[in-house]
């Protein structure tokens, strides 16, 4: 063995322990621009191409010293995925054998990517891959299986379970510590058969069906006396499925339940049994309008109100329209709503007087017509209602507060003392400030004792010694039907606490509040009517019938601030106030 130093001449400069091979030697070793690591002590050549390189055609060049050869010749395309390759050199008979391994660093992309036996899409420009799975599959838990090139690793792994109820990011890194790939994958489920959605029409006051997807059922209640002999369903389906009968198509309930079936894309199918029912009201808490449904009530505090108890007593609610009152409609029911604040339109304002008050009252609800006479009947057989805002003035209806407004007050004649607006601007107070509250009035000085603890206040906090704010939006509906007295009727009429007491054993009720801000017994804007069927004080108004076994709550006056939606899109910082006076009002009534 001998220590070889070549010159100048040969234009290279090296020391290294070589076999005695003298100019049999591969000066350089070149790959896509690349310079090879030459060890000529052990004869081997290494160099490592960026990821994704293909190694299975590269071409080599190389330099050698004069009258050196080489195979494979420089500029050969040569072949490296099998393996490292021998370049040999020879020179004035002598050879030498170079071993020559080229690689690449892994190239960081997912091949392939499947969930069980749904392969994925995979967009390699782009970045992402896209699975379909079936109805039946649980996508928070699905477990995906993938593949990478060797000299890469990946994070989330291969077969590790995830949820794909939104795209998850997985990234491959190549081994070279820098050079990666994100991908986004993507789960689409098929839809189940199932039905979204089941209404009698695309009306707005279509009834909604109940859907049961656990027992396969759903249920139609129609207002009593509905035609159950054509009814087209609408039936809203996801556009991938199927539904027959079709969506559409008029069926005959009338002798029984029928079956629709959904079928998906994999063929898969639900059966639902459907029922449709016209019943009498069978719930306890009505509401009733002049509307066909709570959709279409033209007031929108009359709307909110409805909307509330329909979510507060879901299985106990229904809405009957004015017009279609019979007493087999309420032949269930316990508690009657009836509350408005008629819409103003633009250039009238509402405006009540003692000429009109009664005539104000939607045709039905006036005396002698078969509505009025049903909810007369239906209240002296215990059924109890919650009157407010401006058709208070039913209770003279009912004869529970009998009135003749071309006669003048006295026992019998119970007519209002006030009427109308509150001011010379009309029925809307507009721009009033937070701080001015509108409430009731519960003081002992306003009643005839404590009636803070009535159950119609449970829950509810009073302010200083028996303030109930009720409503501080900016824009108020402001109506002053109410008994501001009793002058002529009784003695005395007002309005110290002998008065209010005097007040409830003529007509059996209980004075529950007047306006916040008033101190002593003026005004009723909130009465307890008791039931007339039992024991009454002895100076009872015999004018008053003794066959009303039901009660009614008035709250009247809006002044007491009770108007359920605000106008003017101002939070009213008493909303909940309203809805739980509201509530407890009706659970009373109720029980």
């Amino acid at each position: 063995m001998a220590i070889f130093t070549v010159g100048c001449d040969d234009d290279i400069k090296f020391q290294d322990l070589v076999p005695d091979y003298t100019y049999s030697i591969i000066r350089s070793f070149e790959v896509n621009g690349q310079t090879a690591a030459i060890n000529h002590t052990t004869g081997t050549i290494t160099l490592t191409l960026p990821a994704g390189t293909d190694t299975g055609s590269v071409t080599v060049n190389t330099t050698l010293p004069d009258g050196a050869t080489i195979d494979p010749v420089s500029g050969s395309t040569v072949d490296f995925s099998g393996g490292p390759v021998i370049f040999t050199v020879s020179n004035n008979g002598v050879s030498r054998e170079y071993t020559a391994t080229i690689a690449a660093f892994g190239d960081p992309m997912i091949m392939t990517f499947s969930i069980g036996e749904n392969i994925g899409v995979i967009d390699q420009e782009n970045g992402t891959i896209e699975v379909t799975v079936g109805s039946q599959e649980n996508i928070k838990a699905l477990t995906p299986q993938y593949t990478i090139p060797g000299g890469t690793t990946s994070n989330p792994a291969s077969g590790v379970a995830q949820d794909f109820t939104s795209p998850v990011k997985y990234t491959i890194t190549s081994n070279d510590g820098f050079t990666g790939k994100s991908y986004f994958v993507s789960v689409t489920q098929l839809a189940a058969p199932i039905i979204d959605s089941f209404a009698t029409s695309e009306d707005v006051c279509a009834v909604t069906g109940i859907i049961n997807n656990e027992a396969s059922t759903i249920s139609l209640i129609l207002p009593a006396g509905s035609d159950l002999t054509s009814i087209a369903p609408v039936i809203s389906i996801n556009d991938e499925l199927t539904v027959s009968p079709a969506s559409g198509v008029a069926q005959d309930f009338s002798n029984g339940s029928i079956k629709y079936t959904v079928t998906n894309e994999e063929g898969l199918t639900k059966e639902y049994e459907v029922t449709a029912t016209a019943a009498n009201s069978t719930q306890k808490v009505v509401f009733i309008g002049e509307a066909d449904c709570i959709n279409t009530l033209a007031d929108d505090d009359a709307k909110s109100a409805a909307e509330y108890l329909r979510a507060q007593y879901p299985d106990d609610f229904a809405y009957i329209k004015i017009a279609n009152i019979t007493e087999a409609a309420l032949a269930n029911t316990n508690v009657v709503m009836l509350y408005y604040l008629t819409p103003l339109t633009d250039g009238t304002q509402y405006f009540a007087t003692d000429t009109n008050v009664m005539t104000l009252l939607p045709a039905e609800l006036q005396s002698g017509e078969p509505q009025a006479t049903a909810l007369t009947n239906w209240y002296k057989n215990g059924g109890n209602f919650f009157l407010a805002g401006d058709p208070t003035s039913f209770i003279h209806v009912l004869g529970r507060m009998p009135a003749d407004y071309s006669q003048p007050r006295g026992l019998g004649n119970y007519r209002y003392t006030e009427f109308g607006c509150s001011g010379e601007g009309g029925c809307i107070d507009s721009n009033r400030p937070a701080d001015d509250i509108w409430g009731l009035g519960v003081r002992d000085t306003n009643n005839s004792g404590n009636r803070r603890t009535h159950p119609v206040f449970n829950g509810l906090t009073f302010n200083g010694d028996g303030e109930l704010p009720l409503y501080n939006a900016g824009t108020r509906e402001a109506r002053l039907i109410w008994h501001q007295q009793m002058d002529g009727i009784v003695s005395p009429g007002c309005c110290g606490q002998d008065a209010v007491l005097l007040f409830e054993q003529t007509v059996n009720a209980v004075k529950l509040g007047t306006l916040r801000w008033i101190a002593d017994g003026f005004g009723y804007g909130a009465i307890e009517f008791l039931p007339t069927n039992g024991a009454v004080e002895a100076n009872f108004d015999s004018n008053i019938g003794t066959s009303f076994a039901g009660r009614i709550i008035s709250l009247e006056n809006t002044i007491i601030g009770y108007e359920f939606n605000s106008n003017d899109g101002r939070v009213n910082d008493y909303q909940g106030n309203i809805e739980l006076l509201t509530s407890n009002i009706i659970d009373y009534l109720n029980n």
